[in-house]
């Protein structure tokens, strides 16, 4: 005996695997039996007899006439000494006794359910030792009920029929009595109770089974049938006692044989009666087994999420709001195609069995009106927005009422309810806090709301009397009248004006996330921790800014943007410490997301692209740029003879280049603008990746400027910082039109040999854009286009110039990239690429 407990005791885990396996089989083999043992063409026929208030009645009863036995779950926790939260117990009760209701195997299922639910952390045999004892009491009330059917049979109260089983119900009733008796006895598994936890589990037995026969008497009653059901509860207790000793999972067959026996005998239609025990055991059995598996489906879900941190979960919940989305707008469509072709959708069977909701449903006004509404509220949905969860269930709820009165059909109000119950599981996928409405939903929406009105009016137009009909015309495209098409086009006009305010609903706050520039934050990360050649970009005031605080309190990361329509265009790589550039990163795009927002990352390193290819990010090459390594730079030697030549020319004539340092006085910079207004011309300024001209901007920086030998100024650049001690640039670089040739090679000559100076190991050139970019047959589709304009497209930008220009001093070019959710579409990524960047800039800025 010892070796088999320690065997046991050794495979406990393997035991437990199987019995939840042998579970999850008996339930799946139920539910394939279910349409067997309730024939939804018989339901159909009876519900269409039954008015929807007596229906809404016995799904009420039949729900609470399972509630009593959730209090046996709440003595064992008792028995146990368990805490667990009442929602938790609730559920799990639930789901362990409508599963067993169902499947049963003499209260075999339940037993093992309660034990592996109530006992994974406590001792094994308490455990055991408890649930035998809740499980001795089940059958007491029904053990009750059969000494008072004996009674009647014995005073000859009830019909002669259940006399003939009288021995099961002596049987039924010794059981109370055996059971009183056992538990007196001083056994472990089933003595030992106290009083008060007796007569707590008798009364909840007796409850239990009044309910159950309650249930039955009441959709007797709603029925419509007219007996004495004094008379019924004999029969019923008869066929309750021989299902249970024949362990049939719901005593399907057993049970229905004796009440049709029993009910006909007492002068009932069998059509009647078989219609009673269906409905029976569709409130009672059925639909709170189907929440008891759903119920248990998710503990096992949460089992799973919790060994597999949480993914199966978060697949599954995207799946659902997919499949939502997809319901959503194809409902929606179907609805309104069968509002504007309604001829079709009754003539061709295909139509007829593709459109989910509206196999009935003729009024143009609704159909229409509720198909393009059911459409916005999928985009709402669609969007992740969580202000449209109510009034996207709303609007199924009233999908299913306009349905319900216009013509009970099961597939339309099984259609909707799978539909909101996807809609339930999938609310955890709502969590954006508003809609920023992208170019890329309105193309779609526009498509689709433009295509379904163009069609309604359309065929309107064609309907018309005046409209020459030709021969070998469709049918199809007849309306039945005139006034059903100006009712449907009056829908949508209606729904015209709900689409916008629904749309403005959604977009409400019209949060803008991150901050305008505040100077001291910004300098504080840049001092502290470092940034890179745009970082400075960022004081010209015409982006926001994301600023990154750690676990510590401590602004560690700089992000600079500019938002347009839904997307939030990063510009250059992050500034700061770049340890916490994932973190950093990380709360960037959770921002984004929770606002609507779409992140592009703008002219970024590899550094970045391996960063933010770990967030499912799709990346662009847009071009190199080009590096100086000042530690090579050198003006001597035959090599650099072109270079020199310039170099001389320009000290021979008595130019000078020098370094003047801010805050600098109104005339000279007054001077600069003078030189910048003439070299733009007629051309406006352009910022986001480029500096532009303002007072506040010039002052932040040392400005290189070549002077004429009187003195006059003729061109300048602006040293801007990069916050980072090896690399050094420029921004602004403008001279006068009538500079002598060669003015902007002796300004980078000039600047090369200061920054060498100055301790600098290199100069950084800038970009050129889509240098060197999609050259290889393998590239990318996007960038063999990009290889394409780079090659055709001078006329317009001096691409190959700018680039070759660069290249006389470039000593290494190092890739820049644009980055992109692969949910956005890359065409609108580049059309907001290029809107942003060539957006011309307020000078008074």
């Amino acid at each position: 005996m010892k070796t088999i407990q320690i065997w046991v005791k050794s495979k406990l885990k393997v035991i437990k695997r199987i019995f939840i396996l042998s579970v999850i089989v008996a339930v799946i083999a139920e539910l394939v039996s279910l349409g067997k043992v309730i024939s939804f063409q018989q339901l159909q026929s009876i519900f269409q007899d039954i008015p929807y208030w007596k229906a809404i009645i016995m799904l009420i009863v039949g729900l609470l006439a399972v509630t009593p036995m959730l209090n046996y779950d709440n003595i064992l926790t008792k028995l146990l000494e368990q805490r667990p939260k009442k929602r938790d117990l609730i559920k799990n009760s639930w789901m362990i006794n409508t599963i067993n209701n169902m499947v049963g195997f003499g209260g075999a299922i339940s037993v093992g359910l309660r034990s592996e639910i109530f006992g994974k952390n406590g001792n094994q045999k308490k455990v055991m030792q408890s649930i035998s004892k809740i499980f001795l009491f089940t059958m007491a009330g029904i053990s009750i009920y059969s000494l008072i059917a004996l009674c009647l049979v014995a005073l000859d109260l009830v019909t002669p029929f259940v006399a003939h089983y009288w021995i099961w119900l002596v049987g039924g009733a010794l059981y109370f009595p055996i059971v009183l008796i056992t538990t007196y006895l001083k056994n472990e598994f089933t003595g030992n109770m106290t009083r008060k936890i007796k007569i707590e589990l008798i009364l909840t037995s007796f409850i239990d089974w009044t309910c159950v026969i309650g249930s039955f008497l009441l959709i007797g009653y709603l029925i419509g049938v007219q007996i004495n059901f004094l008379e019924i509860i004999p029969i019923f207790i008869v066929a309750i006692i021989i299902g249970i000793i024949s362990m049939i999972p719901g005593a399907a067959g057993s049970f229905d044989i004796v009440m049709i026996l029993g009910i006909t005998a007492l002068g009932v239609d069998k059509e009647v009666v078989v219609a009673w025990i269906l409905l029976y055991r569709l409130f009672y059995y059925m639909i709170p087994f189907i929440i008891g598996v759903l119920f248990s489906a998710k503990n096992a879900s949460n089992i799973l999420n919790t060994r597999y941190s949480n993914i199966p979960r978060e697949i599954s919940a995207n799946f659902a709001h997919r499949i939502v989305v997809f319901l959503m707008y194809f409902s929606g469509v179907m609805m309104i195609l069968s509002a504007t072709i309604p001829v079709a959708f009754s003539d061709f069977k295909l139509l007829n069995i593709l459109d989910p909701l509206s196999f009935h449903i003729i009024l143009q006004f609704p159909s229409v009106l509720l198909g393009f509404l059911l459409i916005i509220m999928g985009r709402g949905f669609a969007a992740r927005v969580t202000k449209s969860y109510w009034p996207t269930i709303c609007l199924i709820s009233l999908t299913l009422i306009y349905t319900l009165l216009r013509d009970f059909t099961w597939s339309i109000i099984l259609f909707l309810i799978v539909l909101l119950l996807i809609i339930l599981f999938s609310k955890a996928e709502l969590y954006r806090k508003q809609l920023v409405y992208s170019w890329e939903k309105k193309t779609i929406d526009g498509i689709i709301f433009t295509s379904l009105s163009m069609l309604y009016v359309g065929i309107g137009v064609y309907n018309l009397p005046s409209f020459p009909h030709h021969r070998g015309y469709n049918a199809h495209l007849f309306f039945p009248s005139e006034r059903i098409w100006i009712s449907g086009f009056l829908a949508i006009l209606v729904v015209s004006l709900c689409m916008f305010f629904f749309i403005r609903y959604l977009q409400r706050p019209r949060h803008q996330i991150g901050q305008n520039l505040d100077e001291q934050r910004a300098m504080s990360v840049l001092e502290n921790y470092g940034g890179n050649m745009d970082s400075h970009l960022l004081f010209l005031k015409d982006k926001r800014m994301f600023v990154y605080t750690n676990s510590e309190g401590i602004d560690t990361v700089l992000f600079q943007f500019k938002a347009y329509n839904d997307k939030c265009t990063v510009m250059g790589d992050p500034s700061g410490k770049r340890a916490d550039f994932p973190a950093a990163i990380e709360a960037f795009l959770e921002e984004c997301d929770i606002w609507g927002y779409s992140p592009v990352f703008y002219e970024v390193s590899q550094e970045i692209v391996m960063l933010l290819h770990e967030y499912g990010y799709d990346f662009i090459k847009m071009g190199e740029e080009a590096h100086v390594e000042l530690d090579m730079f050198s003006l001597v030697g035959k090599k650099n003879k072109g270079k020199r030549t310039i170099k001389n020319r320009f000290e021979k004539e008595n130019y000078a280049f020098e370094v003047v340092s801010p805050p600098f006085d109104s005339h000279f910079v007054e001077t600069l603008r003078e030189i910048s207004d003439e070299w733009l011309g007629s051309r406006k300024e352009k910022g986001f990746s480029l500096g532009f001209f303002t007072e506040d901007y010039i002052q932040r920086s040392p400005i290189g400027i070549v002077k004429e030998e009187n003195g006059n100024i003729i061109a300048f650049a602006n040293l801007i910082p990069t916050y980072n001690d090896p690399e050094g640039t420029i921004d602004l670089m403008r001279h006068k039109k009538d500079a002598p040739s060669g003015v902007m090679d002796y300004l980078f000559l000039s600047l090369f040999e200061y920054m060498k100076e100055d301790g600098k190991t290199y100069f950084n050139l800038g970009m050129a854009p889509l240098s060197n970019v999609g050259s290889s047959k393998k590239s990318f589709v996007q960038e063999r286009i990009a290889f394409l304009v780079y090659n055709f497209g001078t006329r317009f930008y001096s691409f190959q110039g700018l680039r070759n220009y660069k290249n006389k001093y470039a000593t290494s070019w190092k890739p820049r990239y644009t980055l992109y959710s692969r949910k956005n579409s890359i065409i609108y990524v580049i059309l907001t690429l290029l809107i942003i960047d060539n957006m011309s800039v307020d000078r008074e800025k």
